[in-house]
């Protein structure tokens, strides 16, 4: 396919990037005579800086005194699921695996999770949010979003997730570990959710990372909360403080308030390589993902299906589109093999999507004021 091309998305025909996949719609795209974006002239391919670097900086915040060595965040996702594994047999560190109650969960994840630490014999601590914060958030972000649909606005429903981190950085504390590892790769950072806050990319991912919670991104939300002050309920207020300040590990709060606790993203060391990565949790750990679903990311919380749904409604594009074209960029996928998998993983899981509103009680259209949400509400409930 070259420039021209056009695959129906939500049933209407884009034109995509004739380098990457990249669609029309992408906020800030351009493109020159032949086709090609923006985004792939800019593009500066991933610098990782080496397993032997990892391994050494892991091993120095080994202490034989710790029941210890470090802490790790697990989804029951692919890559935390992978990281843990890494950890645990090719590096032979003594992990805490810290899981997140999430209400939203695929029961799918929750097994993988049981699987894996039950196959790694490691130890694992569990928690909630107390009060049914995370429910009560996410429903009241969502009807504001409906009030007043923005693409800008959709990481809203997931500001509950952001109070994960200080959890996992109290039980380093309380077991006096120094290294917190996490397993995000460089490519699933969706750049087009900067771009709607006119934050751009970097070379640098940890000083991307700061910027995407620094004074330009806060800048740019305010704003958004602005069009829209329905977001600012009292019940949400100190989540969306603790979510700016604790947004990913190079944010203020773990940069200033933890200083001593080093945060280690092993895929900024270490190449993510998708096959391996499904290879060796699927043998090792009997990590499935659920039939129902064409794509193995991130399924684990429900929440993702709804938010394809409003990218969907409001940039005809989901975070797939950008997230295969950075793996074609890096050449880790050819451009055919993207838009096959998009074409199928774009689909929107409607019958998920129902389910999740349902569990927290939205079940008609009322006080939405015939606005463009009472629409996408109306045809998604309707049906």
């Amino acid at each position: 396919m070259s420039w021209g091309d056009e695959i129906t998305t939500n049933c209407e025909h884009l034109k995509r990037c004739s380098r990457c996949i990249l669609p029309e719609t992408t906020p800030n795209i351009t493109f020159d005579k032949d086709g090609v974006c923006n985004f792939c002239h800019s593009h500066i391919k991933v610098q990782y800086e080496g397993e032997t670097k990892l391994k050494e900086l892991l091993y120095s915040h080994r202490k034989d005194s710790n029941k210890y060595d470090c802490v790790l965040g697990i989804s029951g996702g692919r890559d935390s699921s992978y990281t843990l594994l890494k950890l645990v047999k090719d590096y032979n560190l003594k992990v805490l695996a810290v899981n997140y109650e999430n209400p939203f969960t695929d029961p799918q994840a929750k097994a993988n999770i049981d699987n894996a630490v039950e196959a790694l014999n490691v130890d694992i601590v569990s928690f909630k949010l107390k009060n049914n914060v995370h429910e009560k958030t996410f429903k009241h972000n969502f009807i504001s979003w409906l009030r007043k649909p923005s693409p800008a606005t959709i990481p809203m429903m997931c500001i509950a997730c952001k109070l994960i981190l200080p959890h996992i950085i109290k039980y380093a504390k309380m077991y006096d570990v120094k290294c917190v590892v996490t397993g995000g790769n460089p490519y699933e950072y969706v750049s087009f959710k900067r771009e709607l806050l006119n934050v751009s990319a970097e070379k640098d991912y940890s000083n991307l990372l700061i910027k995407s919670f620094g004074v330009k991104s806060f800048g740019g939300i305010t704003n958004e909360i602005l069009k829209n002050p329905s977001y600012c309920h009292p019940m949400c207020i100190p989540t969306m403080i603790t979510g700016f300040l604790y947004g990913n590990p190079y944010s203020f709060g773990p940069r200033v308030l933890s200083p001593n606790i080093k945060f280690v993203d092993i895929f900024h060391y270490i190449p993510w390589q998708e096959d391996e990565v499904l290879s060796r949790i699927k043998h090792e750990l009997k990590w499935e993902s659920p039939s129902r679903f064409s794509s193995s990311w991130r399924f684990d919380c429900c929440v993702s299906h709804l938010k394809d749904l409003m990218y969907i409604k409001t940039l005809n594009m989901t975070e797939k589109d950008d997230f295969y074209s950075k793996m074609v960029r890096e050449g880790l996928i050819t451009r055919e093999k993207a838009l096959i998998r998009l074409k199928d993983e774009n689909k929107l899981q409607k019958d998920e999507i129902r389910k999740l509103l349902d569990s927290i009680g939205i079940k008609d259209v009322s006080n939405l004021n015939g606005s463009k949400g009472e629409m996408i509400l109306k045809e998604l409930l309707l049906e």
